[in-house]
């Protein structure tokens, strides 16, 4: 096998999702390699990660499983080692598994639905709060730096053109956590970036007590093709989960819109983010 061991885990992780995709709409590897008029030997290897699949073909076989938009341009990045998509690539020893998937998808993205109970939500950090946040997980003070440039690295695609509709809710509770002389002018950017008219910030109060996403944070990713389905992203102290299932996407959907029923409004948010900003000063 050649190539460097990043190489070779990349086209690991590549194949073994081909292989997810393939069982997924119910191809077996003699249908594929007919389709590619290709060998199944040649299929079998590009599944389990020995030899590198070809853009044309990697395509030709997206477009048999029925992945298309925003989930193909990704994959076919990964074949490519598109330039422009790289950037990130340069954090891979200090992300985890699935967030660099992640950021792939966020960058195609047209709409951002996001709940956070305990942080503010990382397009909307300061770098000092994202900081101390990767710090407060265990990261040295060095990889926390550079984890608060990857997360400023993600928030251009708020000043782009055509930026993505980004609509979170966040619990109080992720408000009031001390955080001296952090939190104070982390909440006026929130509220700064709040008043952009493609940004919309709302509040879950405390009263609002129990509520449905209370196992939780959550993300969910929109896209231009109306072809393109949606998709959820999670994540636990060790690795990220990019969710395709359209019955689970759908369950995080009216889970968000629930949650946002509970949550104060956004004029209503903007007082209370203000008045608990003043509290931190």
């Amino acid at each position: 096998m050649t190539g460097s061991a990043d190489q070779v885990t990349s086209r690991a992780r590549l194949g073994k999702e081909l292989r997810r995709l393939r069982e997924q709409a119910g191809k077996t590897l003699e249908e594929v390699a007919a389709r590619l008029d290709c060998s199944v030997a040649k299929l079998s290897r590009i599944e389990t990660g020995q030899v590198a699949v070809r853009p044309p073909d990697l395509r030709e076989m997206l477009d048999c499983y029925r992945v298309l938009g925003a989930r193909q341009t990704a994959l076919l990045s990964v074949a490519r080692g598109q330039r422009q998509r790289e950037w990130w690539r340069t954090y891979a020893d200090i992300i985890f598994d699935g967030y660099d998937h992640y950021i792939g998808y966020e960058e195609e993205a047209t709409e951002i639905r996001e709940y956070q109970p305990s942080w503010i939500p990382g397009l909307l950090q300061t770098r000092e709060y994202a900081q101390a946040l990767a710090m407060a997980y265990g990261s040295t003070e060095d990889e926390a730096g550079r984890l608060a440039e990857l997360r400023h690295s993600r928030q251009e695609i708020l000043r782009r053109a055509n930026p993505p509709r980004l609509s979170v809710v966040i619990d109080e509770t992720a408000l009031r956590r001390p955080a001296p002389g952090i939190m104070a002018p982390q909440l006026e950017l929130l509220a700064a970036r709040a008043a952009a008219p493609n940004v919309t910030v709302r509040v879950l109060p405390l009263a609002a007590g129990m509520h449905p996403a209370q196992s939780g944070g959550f993300i969910v990713l929109g896209f231009a093709d109306p072809e393109d389905p949606k998709v959820a992203y999670t994540n636990n102290l060790t690795e990220g989960q990019l969710i395709h299932d359209p019955d689970h996407v759908d369950r995080y959907v009216s889970t968000f819109d629930r949650v946002g029923a509970l949550a104060l409004g956004p004029a209503e948010s903007a007082e209370l983010i203000a008045e608990v900003a003043g509290t931190h000063r």
